[in-house]
């Protein structure tokens, strides 16, 4: 059985977390979520769709958000953990307290986990 994965954000970071997935074979990519046109994005891994997030919640184990410290995780990592179990690698430094309360309030209320502040480069 391997570990369902979905990627949010396909930029230099996503697709360094799908190389990682393809050379772990208890990992699977399941699909990727972007905010571009979803025609537009050619993914390396064949199985894998470029799809909604809403219609995969229930496919996917863990999402890995792979978008910006300094606006996107502050929205998206809460509002995905509603839907998933998260992990994000925010780095402000500064707001990490903060950004822990509104995850943890969230996941808890879902019933989901989020883990923050994951390998900083």
């Amino acid at each position: 059985m391997s570990i369902r994965i979905g990627i949010l954000g396909y930029g230099n970071l996503g697709r360094g977390v799908e190389c990682a997935i393809k050379h772990n074979p208890d990992t699977e990519l399941v699909a990727v979520f972007t905010r571009r046109d979803p025609k537009t994005v050619k993914i390396l891994t064949e199985t894998a769709t470029v799809n909604d997030a809403e219609k995969m919640k229930d496919k996917i184990d863990v999402l890995i958000i792979c978008g910006g410290s300094a606006t996107d995780l502050p929205k998206q990592t809460p509002e995905y953990a509603k839907m998933f179990n998260v992990i994000d690698s925010f780095d402000t430094h500064a707001r990490i307290p903060e950004h822990f309360d509104a995850v943890d309030a969230v996941a808890k209320e879902s019933g989901h986990v989020g883990i923050i502040s994951v390998g900083w480069d």
